[in-house]
Order: structure tokens, then C-alpha cells, then sequence
């Protein structure tokens, strides 16, 4: 059987079988003139891969092409063994968009420590673009890890004082009033709902919050002042 093999050409695919698998790996499998291609997203214990599945192909395609495949199955858990001569064809960084489905997955099966692990990377990235000042990308990384974890009210906090920056004083009162969803004695939040009316010129909205601030904390003196500034814009 070996020496027809040979002579027929047999596997032509002389590129070696991978069994050593790592995250970011881009697998592929061949069978009936078609190419089925893979990414390794997650790999979780000894035995089961998270993988995104692409559309079959007629071509391998080059490393260049890669970002053109189209995606059939955004996720899906796998056996090491569920490839049929698995062969890499090249580990390529895993974005945030690959994990989507991943996401979803996590949040169905409340896989609570995978989903607070990721929640608290993107909330960390994006406190360092807020500190770069890059508000909008900051933005970003917050509301992913809100999607995650809805009750994050850090996380929506800091996403709303990042939309104040840009000077979006009504999308950041939304997210204060989302974060008092989650934490209604939050002081933070009902001062900073004043300050962005008081941006906002409505000066008798800023003064109700002002107000609520300094009975929630009457040592606090930004209450005050901010109170007492709104007070004389109102008396002008």
C-alpha cells in the first residue's frame, strides 16, 4: 500500500500534522478539494478548544488573505481530537471582534469567573486610553466590559466621565443614571448628573442634583460650591 502511495502522490499536503496547539492558532483541514479553516480562540484544561470556524474554501489561502475569510461559526467548543489531520498554517493575534462569540458563550453558561476576568482586562485597557486621553477607544473597552458584566458600575462610570470629556453631557447623564441602576447612593454619580446639566445650561436640573449631593454627604464641600455657583447663575 506504502508503494502505491508513493507513486500516486497519496497526502499531497506534505505540511507536517499539528497537534501542539496554542491560542491564535489558524488551523486547517482538507477533504474533497475543500479547505476548512479554524482559529484557536481559547484553549480551556487539556481537552477542549474554542475555536471560530470559517467558510470552506476551494484554496488554501496565503497569510495575507486571512483576514478575508468569511466566518461561518463565531464559536465553537471542540475536542483536541475534533480535528481530522489538523496542519497549521499560521498563529495570528486574536482581536477582540474574534472573541464575540466566545462572549456569548460565556455569558449563556455564566461562566462567572471567565466572564468577571475578562471584564476586568477591558475596564483595565480602558483606564490606561482614558489616561492617554483617548477617549473615544477608551470608550470602546469600557462598554465591552459592560456587556459582559452590566452591573459594572466602575466601569460605567468611567465611560460616562470619558463622554464629558468629549463634551457628551447627555450620553454621559444616561450612564450616571445607569450606574445608579446598580448603585442608587452613589454620590459620584448624582453629583456628576449635576455637573452635566449644569454644562448643559439647565441650571434648575443641576440645582436639584446639587441639592440631593450635599444631603447625601454635607461635609463634602463640591456640593456646596457647585450648589452655591448654580444658586447665582439661576439669581442673575
Amino acid at each position: 500500500m506504502s508503494f502505491f502511495k508513493n507513486i500516486f502522490g497519496g497526502d499531497k499536503d506534505k505540511t507536517p500534522i499539528h497537534t501542539n496547539f496554542q491560542e491564535g492558532d489558524i488551523i486547517y483541514t482538507s477533504e474533497k478539494d475543500k479547505y476548512h479553516i479554524s482559529q484557536i480562540l481559547k484553549i480551556e484544561g487539556e481537552n477542549t478548544l474554542h475555536i471560530k470556524m470559517f467558510k470552506s474554501v476551494d484554496r488554501l489561502p496565503s497569510v495575507q488573505e486571512l483576514d478575508n475569510l468569511k466566518v461561518a461559526i463565531y464559536h465553537s467548543p471542540l475536542s483536541r481530537s475534533g480535528f481530522k489531520n489538523p496542519r497549521l498554517l499560521a498563529n495570528k493575534r486574536i482581536e477582540d471582534q474574534d472573541l464575540i462569540g466566545y462572549f456569548e458563550y460565556i455569558k449563556q453558561v455564566n461562566d462567572v469567573a471567565a466572564i468577571v476576568a475578562y471584564a476586568k482586562k477591558f475596564y483595565q485597557e480602558g483606564y490606561e486610553l482614558t489616561d492617554a486621553n483617548k477617549n473615544d477607544l477608551a470608550i470602546e473597552k469600557y462598554s465591552k466590559a459592560i456587556d459582559l458584566l452590566p452591573n459594572f458600575f466602575e466601569a460605567i462610570d468611567n465611560r460616562a466621565f470619558c463622554k464629558m470629556n468629549l463634551g457628551k453631557w447627555e450620553d454621559a447623564i444616561a450612564d450616571f443614571q445607569l450606574s445608579l441602576n446598580t448603585k442608587p447612593d452613589s454620590l459620584l454619580a448624582i453629583f456628576s448628573i449635576g455637573e452635566c446639566y449644569l454644562r448643559l445650561q439647565n441650571y434648575e436640573k443641576a440645582k436639584a442634583y446639587f441639592e440631593k449631593a450635599v444631603q447625601m454627604d454635607p461635609n463634602h464641600p463640591k456640593p456646596k460650591e457647585f450648589l452655591q455657583a448654580t444658586i447665582d447663575l439661576l439669581n442673575q
